[in-house]
């Protein structure tokens, strides 16, 4: 799919805006009560456009979902804990896909994006509040993130059989 092409900029628009609705989905359903701790729906999306467009396009929907979610339903240091996750996470199953597609699966690598969400997060909050003692909640948020990553991985695996049919056949 050509970068300049209409059906391009219109594919990333309705990625951008299945980001937002899940993302307003997710306010929807009762808050896990650990800080910070969230299903993560929303990368669901990054992690499909990951997987067929590659981590440019990924970046540009998580820098735009997460400015567009913060400035709707949270606030400027949700943006901080949002973007630094996320960019871990984006790295680091880029990095997975691209040197071990072969060998970890989609459910695994959304496992490992999960997980590196959790770090991302606590690793900015402990810089912006000037304390190690937060990293006490990284072994739940650990556990929470290989659950929910469990379910954004089996639901990328799910769509991406038919994500893939729809772009061969150009009917985005």
């Amino acid at each position: 799919m050509k970068r300049n092409s209409t059906r391009y900029l219109t594919f990333m628009a309705m990625m951008i805006t299945l980001a937002l609705i899940l993302s307003y989905f997710e306010t929807l359903i009762p808050a896990i009560p650990i800080p910070g701790a969230k299903i993560g729906l929303p990368n669901l999306v990054t992690l499909l456009v990951l997987s067929t467009l590659g981590f440019w396009d990924a970046l540009v929907i998580l820098i735009i979902r997460t400015t567009i979610v913060s400035m709707l339903f949270t606030s400027v240091l949700s943006l901080a804990y949002s973007l630094s996750g996320g960019i871990l996470s984006l790295v680091i199953m880029f990095l997975v896909i691209r040197f071990l597609k072969d060998r970890i699966s989609i459910v695994a690598t959304s496992v490992i994006g999960a997980t590196m969400h959790s770090v991302g997060q606590v690793l900015c909050a402990m810089l912006i509040v000037e304390s190690f003692s937060l990293a006490t909640l990284l072994p739940i948020l650990i556990l929470i993130s290989i659950v929910t990553g469990m379910i954004v991985g089996f639901s990328a695996k799910f769509t991406l059989k038919h994500f893939n049919l729809m772009l061969r056949k150009g009917t985005t």
